[in-house]
């Protein structure tokens, strides 16, 4: 239980606390070390997992990192400064995209294919895949494992008064692939219709062929937070089994071209409880109410993790932006978001365990007051605080610092396999874009900026959380 005692004087205290158990490796990064010593016959330089939990060379593995979707817009040299910063925060996995659809060549920005009037152009060259040649070569230098994603959910309109790549659902995505190869179809083609399918297989190949022999990339995710609907809206047809489905049919061929990485599906972790099982072996339960729990987002995570080539479980967590949970009436929004969160990390380390197969809080993080002004919804490309559950206007950094801990420490005491905050931010950039476009002196902001300072606490905290309980 969460104690309400639990103040964030007592959170942030934790932050300057000593590392316990933990081990300092050669580069001066903390290693967040496992809870168990080897895995038989594993003595690999990829990530793996065995038994519900991930491994590097026969150790356990439990990781603590972030996400930055735009390192591919940066210069070579603000790519560096970003991983050296990383690095030296204890920063060990990264999840960033490694996708950039457009529907004509921009001037001034990278882009890695067009999708235009059922065609298909992968951009080999040096605004393009080689963008993200350098960035798992940055990566490989300091040491940082990446989460690479193929696609995202969410694609949004140009915003002229928003510079390009600034948005994560700025680079393309599957509305994109539904616009070039079914003019005026609904969102949830990209997981049906066979020319879209065949186009996505061939990103895939040219993307995963590119580094299969390369430990340096931990997984492959399918797409980011796959639903029915999207800015797009789905038809009556699409529910879990369609997205399931689908997951199977990608997981299964990203393995074919690459069996030594992981693969996992990127949903958002939504469940559907009393749903029927394509390949579950666990029963349906008794439908609870929430959007989370319901399947009226057509996913069953349940039945994702059970598909054969998915190696570990993904899940996010924005409590200001879905419902986890209910919410206790006398308590303030940020203790709610807490619980409710809490109980969204067990119950999704229960599914795995279940299956055997770890999982993962791949995108976790709440709006600051200080973000507040500039949050701009998944489905959206302006600005709006409308969508957001808090009323305040954001948390402070105090509140948000104590909540990334919390959930961090939740997942380490229940034994998730790992967490990636949501995002990183950085200053003190050069401004040179790839194509020698001047950019602004900091990461993009997409309503999350949580720069290196706070991530670096947090990396403490849950180093130390290792006798903390919530």
């Amino acid at each position: 239980m969460l104690s309400l005692k639990l103040t964030v004087v007592t959170a942030l205290a934790l932050l300057v606390s000593s590392v316990v158990k933990a081990s300092t490796i050669p580069n001066g990064r903390v290693d967040l070390i496992a809870r168990h010593n080897t895995c038989p016959g594993t003595n690999s330089t990829f990530v793996t997992t065995h038994n519900g939990q991930f491994f590097i060379g026969g150790q356990t593995f439990f990781f603590f990192g972030t996400n930055a979707y735009w390192l591919q817009s940066l210069s070579d040299g603000d790519i560096d400064l970003v991983f050296s910063t990383m690095s030296d925060n204890g920063i060990q996995v990264v999840r960033t995209w490694a996708f950039n659809d457009v529907a004509q060549a921009p001037n001034g920005r990278p882009y890695f294919q067009i999708l235009s009037k059922g065609k298909q152009t992968i951009n080999e060259g040096p605004s393009g895949l080689q963008r993200l040649d350098k960035v798992v070569a940055i990566a490989k230098k300091y040491g940082i494992r990446l989460i690479l994603t193929m696609t995202n959910n969410w694609t949004s309109k140009p915003n002229p008064n928003i510079p390009p790549g600034t948005l994560s659902n700025d680079f393309g995505g599957m509305d994109l692939y539904v616009d070039a190869f079914s003019p005026g179809g609904t969102h949830d083609e990209f997981y049906t219709n066979g020319k879209i399918i065949s186009a996505f297989k061939n990103y895939i190949q040219h993307v995963v062929s590119r580094y299969s022999k390369d430990p340096t990339v931990m997984a492959w995710e399918i797409a980011n937070d796959p639903r029915c609907g999207s800015s797009t809206q789905p038809s009556s047809r699409c529910n879990t089994h369609t997205i399931t489905s689908w997951v199977n049919d990608i997981s299964g061929f990203i393995k074919s071209i690459d069996s030594k990485h992981l693969v996992t599906a990127g949903d958002g972790g939504f469940y559907c409880l009393d749903c029927p099982k394509l390949y579950s072996p666990l029963p349906p339960t008794p439908p609870s109410a929430g959007s989370a729990l319901d399947g009226s987002f057509g996913v069953d995570t349940e039945d994702i993790l059970a598909v054969h080539c998915i190696d570990f479980g993904s899940f996010q967590l924005f409590p200001d932006q879905a419902d986890y949970g209910t919410f206790a009436s006398q308590a303030s929004f940020l203790v709610n978001s807490i619980a409710t969160g809490s109980s969204w990390i067990s119950r999704h380390v229960a599914t795995g365990t279940s299956l055997s197969k770890p999982s993962a809080l791949l995108a976790f993080g709440m709006v600051l007051k200080d973000n507040f002004s500039q949050f701009v919804p998944v489905n959206a490309s302006t600005s709006s605080s409308v969508s957001l559950h808090c009323s305040q206007g954001g948390l402070s950094a105090d509140e948000g610092n104590y909540a990334a801990i919390a959930f961090s420490t939740s997942g380490f005491n229940n034994d998730l396999g790992g967490l990636l905050n949501y995002q990183w931010s950085q200053d003190n950039l050069t401004g040179d874009s790839p194509l020698s476009r001047r950019v602004t002196q900091r990461t993009p902001n997409d309503g999350f900026q949580n720069g290196p300072y706070s991530t670096s606490q947090v990396t403490s905290g849950v180093t130390a959380s290792q006798n903390f309980h919530l």
